[in-house]
């Protein structure tokens, strides 16, 4: 009880701040809306804004992960806040730093995802895609591209999530073994669900006879 008080309240500190930093956008006063984020940040987590950009996304993930109760949570908080800095940075006129962190915000999304059954607020999954469409086009690293491969499988878009998974096997073969797992969940799945996926379970029977022959290859 105590700890899901915890994360109502600090919810709660969020929103207030997402409803202050939608005024300071809106008045173009992109440095007080940082340091906003700056003082939440430092609020919630303990953590200042330099520290944090001197930590990889698995160091920062391994930080915050207190307790296996909270960690859901802290990433989706932390998501929304980096979130928040990437369009702050984009108003600004600075793409790199604005698509540094919309990525960063995506893989604490899908790592409190990776750890809990339900998601932590009612827009969850719509700040996820909103970074998606965001990142559509954008030069994105590997471990983001594997996370995308897991959010589509868990929201369902089992097409979308195979075309990433060639992606992933054309740069480096060690993947296969990914996707071959990729079609073995699949294969547990109705086939009513499959076809909602639009991956019929013929061609991910396929998908697994090719994989496990490519494998043997190497």
């Amino acid at each position: 009880m105590l700890t899901k008080d915890y994360i109502m309240r600090m919810i709660d500190t969020l929103i207030k701040v997402l409803e202050r930093l939608l005024l300071m956008k809106e008045s173009k006063n992109y440095n007080e809306a940082l340091d906003e984020i700056e003082k939440v940040t430092k609020e919630l987590f303990g953590l200042n804004r330099k520290f944090i950009n001197s930590l990889s996304d698995s160091q920062l993930i391994k930080m915050i992960a207190v307790s296996e109760t909270l960690f859901a949570p802290n990433c989706y908080l932390l998501g929304v806040l980096f979130k928040e800095e990437a369009e702050i940075f984009k108003l600004q006129g600075e793409p790199e730093k604005s698509m540094e962190m919309y990525e960063r915000s995506l893989n604490l999304f899908v790592e409190g995802l990776k750890n809990s059954t339900t998601t932590i607020e009612h827009d969850h999954l719509t700040k996820i895609n909103q970074v998606i469409e965001t990142l559509e086009d954008a030069a994105i690293n590997i471990e983001t591209e594997r996370n995308l491969v897991f959010y589509y499988e868990f929201e369902g878009k089992f097409d979308k999530a195979e075309d990433l998974i060639y992606d992933l096997i054309d740069f480096d073969s060690k993947y296969i073994n990914d996707g071959i797992q990729f079609c073995e969940r699949l294969l547990k799945k109705e086939d009513s669900t499959l076809i909602l996926g639009n991956l019929p379970r013929e061609e991910i029977v396929d998908s697994l006879s090719f994989l496990k022959n490519k494998i043997k290859n190497f």
